[in-house]
């Protein structure tokens, strides 16, 4: 489960066992460390979580539901800004339909949930339906080797369409889908502020510079591979150096400080792929919207 991390989670239960004049010298401290990480990383933890969020909000992917409807949902996370609530989405994908019924269905750690939809006067403005019965996506152990999440499947059943004409079509059921988990799994998260922020755009950038210094050193600019070539029978001094420098410059606390520096410079900018380009080089088209 994620939990608060930094300075300012380790302040708010330190200092709560301090003297009253220690105590307030760690709020002091909180506090200011509070405004100036909030000047110097702001912008760039929006920017990343703006892109994180824009693939993952309610209605950035639209499934087909059948021939007449489709769908979008998003299951609530620990990371959610309260309440957590899941919600489901419906759209018709073309004609006015009178009347569409369903059931969501979640399952995870051996329970079954559903919530059952019913919707009248479906046209292709999105109605958003909040799924109260399905629990918020966690980790939530399992039996010795094996691991468990309150929400690990979803299947759309028993979906009944009925055309403005009248006409009830058959039920159909949707694949079942089989959650990843990436956003405790893979995805990086940082507690600032008194929220979560997803910091997988800043996560990529600092694993773009690691590569770089890695590779930059190691292999020649034009490469032709063939199952005959040999190579140098002793690596030359100079580039035993260099790629020595490539490794040091790859270690995470530098490749840290080296975006950081950076972003602070205010020479570089990250694009739309998450790599730090040279502001002016990269277009204005390119930097990240942090307004």
């Amino acid at each position: 489960m994620l939990r608060p991390t930094g300075l300012c989670a380790w302040a708010l239960e330190f200092h709560l066992d301090l003297p009253l004049p220690f105590n307030l010298i760690v709020k002091a401290a909180s506090w200011v460390w509070q405004r100036v990480t909030r000047v110097l990383l702001y912008k760039i933890y929006v920017g990343s979580h703006r892109k994180w969020n824009s693939r993952h909000q309610l209605g950035s992917r639209w499934e087909p539901l059948g021939d007449y409807v489709e769908y979008s949902f998003r299951l609530a996370q620990p990371t959610d800004h309260k309440p957590h609530v899941s919600k489901l989405a419906l759209r018709s994908t073309g004609q006015r339909l009178s009347n569409v019924d369903l059931y969501f269905e979640a399952r995870g750690a051996g329970v079954r949930y559903q919530d059952k939809i019913s919707v009248c006067d479906v046209d292709r403005t999105p109605m958003v339906w909040n799924l109260i019965n399905v629990p918020v996506l966690d980790f939530v152990g399992g039996l010795r080797e094996e691991i468990a999440f309150s929400v690990e499947e979803v299947e759309l059943r028993q979906c009944v369409v009925r055309l403005s004409s009248g006409e009830a079509l058959p039920p159909c059921n949707t694949m079942r889908s089989y959650l990843s988990q990436s956003w405790l799994l893979s995805d990086e998260w940082m507690y600032q502020w008194g929220r979560w922020w997803n910091c997988n755009s800043i996560k990529f950038a600092k694993g773009e510079i690691a590569m770089y210094w890695r590779l930059c050193f190691w292999l020649p600019g034009n490469r032709v591979y063939s199952p005959y070539a040999t190579g140098p029978r002793r690596t030359p001094v100079i580039q035993m150096l260099l790629r020595s420098i490539g490794r040091i410059m790859a270690l995470p606390p530098l490749v840290t400080a080296q975006f950081w520096l950076a972003i602070w410079s205010g020479l570089f900018v990250m694009d739309r792929d998450d790599r730090l380009s040279f502001r002016w080089g990269a277009g204005k088209k390119d930097e990240v919207d942090t307004a």
